[in-house]
């Protein structure tokens, strides 16, 4: 059974921990973290959710996971990515924290470029359940297309897409 810190609505920790799955009330949050990786050619790397994922399953997303209690961001994104895709990334930049109200949930996002063969990956087969590269054309559409997601978090994410050279 994993634990998650809730967090107040500032961000902070409250002290407590809760189950993963527990409903929060009003003014307590889980803490999420995203990932976009993407290589030196602007190709975003996409991972296939498993088909028995309760979020998004057999969807086309990007690296994602919480944060276990104790953990930071930081950490967590790290673990994530090791867990599902079986490689090692330390070098994550820190982008933005967004509140999802809807969920109760903040999501720290984070990216990466690193130029990442797809043939050196191990897909963590309960998690993922394939991947590939997109183009920054379709990963600005995907997150478009993102309407599970807070729009601000949207807006952010395809500016920096765009940005990439």
């Amino acid at each position: 059974m994993e634990y998650f810190d809730i967090l107040n609505k500032d961000g902070s920790k409250s002290g407590h921990i809760a189950p993963k799955g527990e409903i929060l009330s009003n003014g307590q949050y889980y803490l999420g973290v995203h990932a976009y990786i993407h290589n030196s050619k602007g190709e975003f790397l996409l991972q296939q959710r498993s088909k028995t994922k309760e979020f998004l399953p057999g969807g086309w997303d990007i690296h994602m996971g919480h944060v276990i209690a104790g953990e930071t961001s930081k950490v967590a994104i790290i673990r994530e990515i090791h867990e599902e895709l079986g490689i090692k990334i330390e070098n994550v930049n820190f982008i933005k924290r967004i509140t999802w109200e809807k969920y109760n949930h903040f999501i720290d996002i984070y990216t990466v470029c690193e130029d990442i063969d797809i043939c050196d990956l191990t897909l963590q087969k309960s998690e993922v359940e394939n991947v590939k590269y997109i183009s920054k054309d379709e990963m600005i559409k995907l997150i478009r297309n993102m309407d599970y997601r807070p729009e601000e978090y949207r807006i952010i994410m395809e500016n920096y897409v765009r940005e990439i050279h």
